[in-house]
């Protein structure tokens, strides 16, 4: 007697799906052993994915053949993740929510997952919750890389940047259904402290349409990013600065005294504020010219500012938040949640709005970088405007009026902060007297040069080099 159709086609299925594990094994067993490149395997797209096969193989001895279903935490390890990062939790749930409003209706579980790759919360359809246990993309899955292998979670933890994983791009054969996307969330002092995730367990989930769905995570996750920036400065100035020639969108944080306290990954990394400095207490003043960035004290709402860095010149857009202090918080309840909004996602529309024109009558900028370049190799010399101003082919006059339009500040106030930050490099990384130092860099004399570096740095030199000790 014959099987009835839709019999056979589950049978058919599952040798199928067979067949393609069989194979996946052998692929992955290629890659691993150097026998098959990125470009000879076609479930091999990006070397992210190879490199983390090998990882997988090699160091976390994971067995691609294994049918072991993930683990699912207890309640009570599920607590227990949960407790250490609970402010992430609580500032992740307005874009849970909106994140899975967008990708819920094609299936997709929303995960947010701690620093070991365990998801703590989600959204998802709950009446489908057994066939999300099932594959492990539900509330207390352990989706660590050296335990599953290559996956959008744990990987994207291993390589701390977004990344998807589709389908048989995953190292496990038992996972070549699933599409997941991660973004990692980094916290204000740029340690990798979650995970934001969609999932889907549909195998016909095509990888065009899957690959939407990485830039979703990677926006969510970057404005969960902010709301904990926000939440933790929320008593300073915080400097939102609008993404620039391919440089995306960055976070500062300033106190009363214009002292950089907070700086988000992507500050870090473009202004190179680190731990050491904002312990010596840098200045704003060192990354951003004082013409254009002003802190207001009293404003109830965000403002726009044009910055100028001090190196280089370059224009740019920003918004400024002041301080959610206690006479602004009087208001209630929900004006406070509006002030901890992420704003960085308008940033871009924003700067368009609020044209950016070059200071008119400035510097030419072949000038003035023959300037600047003139001053960084002779700051142990005595230099005079009219040396400066012969090397910009302009008169004294014309040349100190342009040369603080292109700035922000007269020469001899930019010739005073190249040696301050100089003195800064030698201090942290030579043993030289303050004497010694002061006279290679052109003060006056010692006391000149502390007085000089304190106004700026906001530390004496010797305790600034204790600091860096």
């Amino acid at each position: 007697m014959a099987a009835p159709s839709g019999q056979t086609a589950s049978a058919n299925w599952q040798v199928a799906r067979s067949v393609s594990a069989a194979h996946h094994v052998e692929a992955v067993a290629a890659v691993v052993h150097g026998e098959s490149s990125q470009s000879e395997s076609s479930s091999i797209e990006v070397e992210a994915v190879s490199s983390s096969w090998r990882r997988s193989a090699q160091a976390h001895h994971v067995n691609p053949e294994s049918r072991e279903s993930p683990r699912i935490l207890t309640e009570s390890s599920l607590r227990s993740s949960i407790e250490p990062i609970e402010n992430v939790v609580l500032a992740a749930q307005t874009e849970l929510n909106r994140l899975h409003r967008l990708v819920g209706q094609a299936g997709y579980v929303t995960l947010l997952c701690d620093q070991n790759g365990i998801a703590i919360d989600y959204r998802g359809n709950d009446q489908r919750s057994d066939e999300f246990r099932h594959w492990g993309v539900w509330l207390g899955g352990v989706w660590s890389e050296d335990i599953e292998g290559t996956n959008g979670i744990g990987t994207c933890i291993a390589e701390c940047r977004p990344i998807t994983v589709h389908q048989t791009q995953h190292y496990r054969a038992r996972h070549i259904g699933l599409s997941c996307s991660g973004a990692p969330i980094f916290d204000s002092d740029a340690r990798l402290i979650a995970v934001l995730d969609v999932s889907s367990i549909d195998p016909d989930v095509s990888a065009q349409a899957h690959a939407l769905t990485l830039p979703l995570v990677t926006t969510s996750a970057r404005l969960i990013e902010e709301r904990l920036f926000r939440e933790r400065f929320r008593k300073e100035w915080i400097i939102a600065v609008a993404p620039h020639d391919e440089q995306p969108a960055s976070l500062l944080a300033v106190d009363r005294d214009h002292r950089v306290v907070g700086a988000d990954r992507n500050a870090r990394a473009q202004y190179r504020v680190d731990p050491q400095s904002m312990d010596a207490g840098v200045s704003v003043w060192t990354i951003f010219s004082r013409k254009g960035l002003l802190l207001r004290k009293g404003v109830p709402t965000d403002y726009p500012v044009r910055l100028t860095t001090v190196r280089g010149g370059d224009c740019f857009f920003a918004l400024v938040s002041g301080p959610v202090t206690t006479s602004r918080l009087h208001v209630g309840k929900l004006e406070t949640t509006l002030l901890m909004q992420p704003r960085i996602d308008l940033l871009e529309d924003l700067s368009r709005r609020f044209t950016i024109q070059p200071p008119r009558g400035g510097l030419a900028p072949g000038a003035l970088r023959r300037v600047m370049e003139y001053i960084d190799s002779h700051l142990c010399e005595d230099l005079a405007l009219e040396t400066l101003a012969a090397h910009a082919g302009l008169s004294t006059y014309h040349f100190a009026r342009a040369f603080k339009q292109s700035v922000g500040m007269p020469p001899h106030r930019y010739l005073l902060q190249q040696r301050v930050k100089r003195a800064a490099e030698l201090l942290k990384q030579t043993e030289q007297p303050l004497t010694a130092i002061a006279q290679s860099l052109g003060f006056a004399d010692q006391s000149h040069f502390s007085r000089s570096f304190h106004w700026l740095m906001g530390l004496a030199p010797s305790e600034f080099r204790r600091s860096h000790r």
